[in-house]
């Protein structure tokens, strides 16, 4: 096995993170690399022939990001506004239009650049992400399956789209892409991403990296192809969710929202365990795939919102 680390962390741990039937010709992992629920880490790519491959692809299935880029001046963000978006989210619940739980979210962005407004919308495909699980030894069923959840989940973002056009006006697309999907290779091999984007020289992609701090539209390089075209999604989590407590318990939460709108409604309790401190840096993060990508515009999140 060929292993490609670009995570901060040893390599002896990221072996123990490997399921122990995967059989892979090449594993990539990105700066968002952790453990989780799913069958692969997060913040990898995983190239292999073996198969039975689809039993590493499930969770999640479609999960992705959507940046936005409005006419209007950052000043233009208000709390009415933004609660107003919030309150038609919240309506959505159960069904198209709902952001969801975990680390998903809605930010409001404004460009460093003195550029306009921007928003990026990070969901997953929550429930419908379930149907596929129990298909993995059925291929055609499989394959069918999740190509229509990865659809539900862009369906979903759109929605979310449409509710931000409702407040804001017509909003640019400028990206879409999921981070939880597969590639079947014309000889046969796939690669799984997990937690990762796929990316050719010359594309564009977004990397958050927590709900105070900078994101970054990037571009991928040339070498993108020796990581098996894939980018990290995010910057990643330095800690779990159980080892956040005491850090919530110190952390200033009314600072913070005096720098960031954050919707009438969501509490601080259920900022806890998803706060800036469970997160890498965003520049730590840039340094380690400098290689692969080449920053275009960095924002400042000026609105959060999430835990709905």
């Amino acid at each position: 096995m060929n292993l490609i680390n670009l995570s901060a962390e040893p390599v002896g741990k990221l072996y123990s993170w490997i399921p122990h039937d995967l059989e892979a010709e090449t594993v990539v992992f990105l700066p968002d690399a952790c453990p989780g629920k799913s069958p692969l880490p997060t913040g990898t790519a995983v190239f292999t022939h073996q198969p039975d491959w689809r039993k590493f692809a499930i969770s999640d299935c479609g999960c992705g990001m959507r940046l936005l880029r409005s006419d209007l001046a950052p000043a233009e963000l208000t709390l009415s506004r933004w609660d107003q978006v919030a309150d038609l989210l919240r309506r959505n619940k159960g069904g198209l239009g709902e952001l969801g739980g975990g680390n998903h979210f809605l930010d409001a962005l404004e460009p460093y650049d003195d550029g306009p407004l921007h928003f990026l919308i990070h969901t997953g495909s929550r429930n419908e992400s379930g149907h596929v699980d129990a298909l993995i030894d059925d291929p055609a069923q499989f394959d069918a399956e999740f190509d229509r959840v990865v659809a539900w989940a862009a369906d979903n973002r759109a929605a979310v789209h449409e509710a931000l056009n409702s407040v804001f006006g017509p909003l640019d697309l400028i990206l879409d892409l999921p981070h939880n999907t597969y590639e079947i290779l014309p000889d046969g091999g796939v690669i799984i991403r997990k937690g990762s984007v796929r990316v050719t020289p010359g594309d564009l992609s977004v990397l958050p990296s927590h709900m105070s701090g900078d994101v970054v539209l990037v571009r991928a390089t040339d070498r993108v192809g020796d990581i098996l075209y894939s980018i990290s999604h995010g910057t990643g989590r330095t800690m779990s969710r159980s080892d956040c407590k005491p850090l919530a318990d110190r952390f200033d939460f009314a600072e913070m929202r005096r720098r960031i709108l954050i919707p009438s409604g969501v509490s601080d309790a259920s900022l806890r365990t998803d706060g800036p401190y469970a997160y890498r840096d965003l520049d730590e993060c840039l340094a380690l795939i400098e290689a692969y990508v080449e920053p275009v515009t960095r924002f400042a999140v000026i609105g959060y919102m999430g835990h709905l």
